[in-house]
């Protein structure tokens, strides 16, 4: 008996090592992933229950590899965020547009070339046309319908706003600010209408459209676009603005959409980031949306279609970042290094491409500085304190204040300018030029601005006085009121004279509105005032005329 069982025994041994012997030898088990980096350095600012914050999400090679979140997304009911956190993605949005018209496109049912007047013929024959393709990659000229709002005294935020409301806001423009395909130049205004159009060709709203073509197919549950700000979304963040000394809420009151307000999370972005790598949006839509433009002349701009193409060092990066109300957004993705960042904030003082790109350099590590680089040049101070003054660009109606300020060039406000020769510079946006009374700025597109000296201007009373009255603008929907208060002319609509703003002189017949925004004084041949001038980044040139004239 016991020799039958040694000899089973024995038996079994020899079979199961025959079936080890022929077995497929195991592949080691893999290495474990490396951790991810810390970030919480990055965004310590926000790591914190009293404030508001924001969640990042880091994708690769199609797996996501981090999701981590900082600070409140309720400060009233402390509510923290986290990587499941609703936001509102700002002009991330426009990509989606985008590539819903671009889907109309793959279908055969518009062209790039189209005129828009073919589906929105209530647009004004402005005597070119302009294009589908030219309201996607912003060389339209058309007036952004937010500033032009901000100008009938009434801006975004302060009344509900809907499409409907953007559309006719444009429709009233007689001018535009520059020739169909002439510059590039932001504006939301054409992303509204190409929502417009993706509702009159396919017979739905952008909101439903994107729902079937787009995210359900993809996955993206948690997307949608704010169509009714009213609506109750699970899960939302409030957004939040610094008074300087307390969090209030900076939410977007407004049923505008296309342009931005699209509500997203950072997974869906990551998916929708993947798609996009994998080519499932279909060959017209993956190519098309990441083609650079060109504008008439040749000269290609970094915009696509809804997103920049550039370099970050030496990596190929396809980004956008966004803004509305207290919401900052950014979303970038690198196809060399199959990487994606999407990151999503809840606070508007939160600067999302730095932050944004402060992650990507823990995936992919900057170029270290090349051993023994000479130190840069410095600038002679002589030279500085000759250019330092105001300087405008009458095609844009862009002033830059320069100052000579620690030791260096300055503009105003903002970061030096790097000296490279006597005359020259780097900064500000391109590279300046000096000669004469005046210097040129090449930016990154070739294109070469004109900027002249000016002096500045400190109106008489009796100046002051001549260009007070009523002045009335169609293109604004607006009546003016200037008038002269404490010694300085207070600009008002007349229909909410709570939102009056004291003018400040800047150089002959102009003023500082706020920020970058300016007004002009328009005189006839006998030089009195007939008209004001309004200017802005995203609108030139847009008339008040003064009533009876």
């Amino acid at each position: 008996m016991k020799f039958v069982l040694l000899a089973g025994a024995l038996a079994l041994s020899a079979s199961a090592a025959q079936a080890q012997a022929t077995a497929p030898t195991r592949a080691p088990p893999p290495a474990a992933a490396p951790a991810p980096p810390n970030l919480d350095p990055i965004f310590a600012t926000w790591n914190r229950p009293d404030a508001p914050g924001c969640a990042v999400g880091v994708g690769r090679n199609g797996r996501t590899v981090l999701t981590r979140a900082w600070g409140s997304s309720d400060l009233e009911h402390g509510v923290r965020n986290s990587p499941q956190t609703v936001f509102e993605s700002g002009s991330i949005a426009k990509q989606f547009t985008a590539a819903a018209l671009l889907t109309l496109v793959q279908d055969g049912r518009v062209a790039l070339t189209d005129d828009v007047r073919k589906y929105i013929p209530e647009l004004p024959d402005y005597g070119r046309p302009i294009t589908l393709e030219q309201l996607l990659n912003h060389t339209s000229g058309l007036r952004d319908w937010g500033e032009v709002a901000q100008i009938g005294g009434w801006p975004r935020g302060s009344r509900i706003y809907t499409n409907r409301e953007a559309v006719q806001i444009a429709t009233r423009q007689t001018r535009l600010n520059y020739a169909p395909g002439e510059e590039y130049s932001y504006t939301n205004t054409g992303y509204n209408l190409a929502a417009l159009v993706v509702q009159r060709v396919s017979g739905r709203s952008l909101a439903e459209f994107s729902q079937e073509r787009l995210f359900r197919p993809l996955g993206m549950a948690k997307t949608q676009w704010r169509d009714d700000f009213r609506k109750v979304v699970p899960g939302r963040a409030i957004a939040y603005r610094w008074t300087g000394r307390s969090w209030e809420q900076d939410m977007p009151f407004e049923n505008t959409y296309g342009h931005g307000a699209l509500l997203t999370t950072i997974a869906d972005l990551l998916t929708w980031n993947e798609a996009l790598a994998q080519g499932r949006l279909g060959p017209v839509v993956t190519a098309e949306l990441q083609r650079q433009s060109k504008l008439n002349d040749g000269r290609t701009i970094a915009y696509a279609r809804g997103v920049f193409v550039d370099r970050h060092f030496a990596a190929l990066e396809i980004a956008h970042g966004g803004a509305t109300a207290g919401y900052r957004t950014w979303l970038a993705r690198y196809p060399e290094q199959g990487l994606s960042v999407a990151l999503l904030c809840n606070a508007a003082d939160a600067n999302t491409a730095v932050l944004g790109h402060k992650v990507v350099d823990r995936f992919i590590p900057p170029p270290a500085p090349a051993p023994g680089a000479p130190p840069l040049p410095v600038a002679p101070m002589d030279e500085v304190q000759r250019l330092a003054g105001l300087y405008v660009n009458d095609r844009t109606g862009a002033v830059m204040e320069l100052a000579a300020a620690q030791g260096a060039l300055r503009v105003q406000g903002g970061p030096a300018l790097q000296f490279v020769a006597p005359g020259r510079y780097a900064g500000a946006g391109g590279d300046i030029s000096f000669a004469g009374e005046g210097f040129t700025r090449r930016t990154q597109e070739g294109e070469v601005q004109a900027f002249r000296r000016v002096a500045p201007w400190s109106p008489s009373a009796a100046e002051l006085a001549a260009a007070a009255g009523r002045y009335v603008s169609a293109e604004a929907d607006a009546v003016h009121l200037l008038n002269v208060q404490g010694g300085r002319l207070v600009l008002q609509a007349d229909d909410r004279p709570s939102a009056a703003v004291a003018l400040t002189p800047i150089y002959a017949d102009t003023f500082r509105i706020s920020g970058p925004d300016t007004v002009r004084l328009v005189r006839g041949p006998d030089g009195r005032v007939q008209a004001l001038s309004f200017w802005g980044p995203r609108i030139r040139d847009l008339r008040s005329v003064r009533a009876g004239d």
